[in-house]
């Protein structure tokens, strides 16, 4: 189980990475721009389920919060959170087909009984598949965290 879900994860950071050129590509057919919608959303991923959103500070750049619960209120990781400052990539395709890869890092951890804090990286991507909805998928990995936890979030959110 724990091989399967790095491998899912691996798959979707190389897939955001990999992205990237052909943003390039893209924008010598057409002018891209970055994404510059917010949105607050739920979903659902290694942590359980979540509240997560995005929230842009300037061109290509967006904080994206995540706060998660297994409701399993007897362990010690009651809640854990994600806070990372992300890198959006310039919109690659158009239309239905539109992806907004992003890259980025920051702070994530858990409180409850034994919380902590680490540093994260994250990488995903957002789908908007609708005038005001978006789905989303992230990919954080902490490599200081005492077993190099990796894990993934997926969900929608309502754009603002």
């Amino acid at each position: 189980m724990k091989f399967s879900r790095i491998s899912i994860a691996l798959s979707l950071a190389a897939a955001a990475l990999f992205a990237a050129p052909f943003g390039a590509q893209a924008q010598s057919i057409r002018t891209a721009e970055a994404p510059n919608y917010n949105y607050v959303g739920i979903g659902g991923g290694d942590n359980g389920f979540s509240v997560n959103g995005k929230f842009s500070v300037s061109d290509n750049v967006s904080i994206r919060p995540e706060v998660a619960t297994d409701f399993n209120f007897d362990d010690s990781e009651d809640v854990s959170y994600l806070v990372p400052v992300t890198y959006d990539f310039n919109t690659i395709g158009q239309g239905r087909t539109a992806f907004n890869p992003f890259v980025g890092a920051g702070v994530s951890g858990d409180i409850g009984d034994d919380s902590n804090v680490e540093f994260t990286t994250v990488a995903g991507t957002d789908y908007r598949f609708a005038r005001n909805y978006v789905a989303n998928g992230t990919v954080k990995y902490s490599p200081f965290a005492d077993d190099n936890e990796v894990g993934f979030n997926l969900g929608v959110g309502y754009l603002f």
